[in-house]
């Protein structure tokens, strides 16, 4: 039996590497800014030095401030009412929680006036802000707030995402 030189396999052009689909990117997006304050709440020292009950209050009250605006942007056109719903009710839970977590009583926060007008731009803008001023307040946050405040983050920065995608 004679032995056969394998016979070499053809050349074929290299498959293209897969993009990554839109869900993927913004489930990177969560997770990285997720991920950004749990590791600044990460110190050495054993606990927080300042108190964050201000700073936490102050993110429920501007939670209030985006439901409202929320609304107003609905009111000025309806058609946004499905998909923004949800962003409304999210906000209005985590005003609730961040009064918890800041010691103030339900029934004692003032209610947020309704804006004048809004859009799906401001809408935006004003989560994109609030995910930001999340990630300023965990290092100040003490371990069981760093939890609530990245939630408000994660939540915060992906409606931004998505309504990034949405007015473009």
């Amino acid at each position: 039996m004679k032995d056969r030189e394998p016979t070499p396999p053809e050349t074929a052009t290299p498959p293209e590497p897969a993009r990554p689909t839109r869900r993927q990117v913004l489930a990177g997006t969560v997770a990285a800014v997720a991920l950004a304050p749990l590791a600044a709440g990460c110190s050495t020292a054993a606990t927080t030095s300042d108190d964050a009950s201000d700073a936490l209050l102050a993110m429920a009250d501007a939670a209030r401030m985006d439901a409202a605006l929320v609304v107003a942007a609905v009111t000025g056109d309806p058609s946004l009412a499905g998909r923004l719903e949800p962003l409304r009710a999210a906000r209005m839970e985590h005003a609730a929680a961040l009064d918890q977590a800041g010691g103030r009583t339900p029934g004692q926060a003032a209610v947020a006036a309704t804006p004048p007008a809004g859009d799906l731009a401001a809408v935006r803008d004003a989560v994109a802000a609030s995910a930001r001023t999340a990630g300023e307040v965990v290092p100040r946050a003490s371990a069981l707030q760093v939890g609530l405040v990245a939630e408000v983050a994660a939540c915060c920065a992906t409606y931004a995402a998505v309504l990034t995608g949405a007015a473009s």
